[in-house]
């Protein structure tokens, strides 16, 4: 995350709805492998939407123990060392830029892996950073996961070999 990223508004977005914690981790899996080195995801959505277990599913695309992926909630960034690092930060308890700024998140040498970011809509600066912006929602028979992001990217996602298009559903 060393340089600040021109920020690019969505042209669009993509909706997909996860039944089960195993569908959420092969989703994220095969996103992971879609996606450059040096991005930034932002993770947003109420306590247990699953976020964390979205990231367990995106270390695991490069050989990270799932079980090794905790929530950083008081750590406030992990990283988890694997066929490339990714980094997982948990902005929850995070109050000021001030204190943002001290984790070291702006420091982070995030170009030969990744960088996945809970709680980032708490800091409008963090923006110009990412790449991706996933929202969880929690609906009655599983999750609805919005995702918004570089217009390149999306369609980048999109025309991976590792997702099948529908109408309203993207997985």
């Amino acid at each position: 995350m060393v340089k600040s990223r021109k920020r690019i508004k969505p042209a669009k977005h993509l909706r997909l709805f996860i039944k089960t914690p195993a569908e959420m981790m092969g989703f994220a899996k095969r996103m992971a492998k879609v996606l450059r080195p040096g991005t930034t995801i932002g993770l947003t959505g109420e306590l247990g939407a699953g976020k964390t277990t979205f990231v367990k599913g995106f270390a695991a695309a490069y050989k990270i123990q799932r079980d090794s992926v905790t929530s950083p909630t008081f750590t406030l960034i992990n990283e988890y060392k694997g066929a490339l690092p990714v980094f997982h930060a948990d902005l929850y308890r995070i109050d000021s830029g001030d204190e943002l700024t001290r984790t070291g998140i702006y420091d982070l040498d995030t170009e030969q892996g990744f960088l996945l970011i809970e709680w980032p809509e708490k800091f409008k600066s963090l923006a110009n950073y990412l790449d991706l912006f996933l929202v969880f929602s929690i609906k009655k028979d599983g999750r609805l996961i919005v995702v918004k992001g570089k217009k390149e990217i999306l369609s980048e996602l999109e025309s991976s070999k590792n997702f099948k298009r529908g109408k309203k559903t993207w997985l």
